[in-house]
């Protein structure tokens, strides 16, 4: 399954700079843990100093929040909706994941 991914700039530079979408090609089954697992070991998220967790929202409703790597002590994700929850039940039509702060 093909799911867009957008984030939020973090800084100006990064608004300049830095890509802020990209696809992430899943299995169909694919669990929201597992989604957020690879969208974090990309790299393709950015923070800043200032800017050090995301919101994930898959279709407008919020199901994480992901913390900068730099933050100590390190964080995993916090899941809102149970991290076993399937994608697809989510966003049954609507395949866009965005990443705010």
């Amino acid at each position: 399954m093909k799911i867009e991914v957008h984030r939020q700039a973090c800084c100006a530079q990064d608004d300049q700079m830095g890509p802020l979408a990209r696809t992430f090609e899943l299995p169909e089954r694919c669990s929201l843990e597992s989604l957020v697992n690879a969208i974090v070991a990309s790299r393709f998220l950015q923070y800043s100093s200032t800017h050090t967790a995301l919101h994930c929202r898959i279709a407008g409703k919020e199901v994480a929040i992901v913390f900068s790597p730099d933050e100590l002590p390190a964080r995993g994700p916090l899941f809102v909706v149970a991290p076993d929850t399937a994608v697809q039940s989510i966003a049954a039509t609507d395949r866009e994941v965005e990443f705010v702060f």
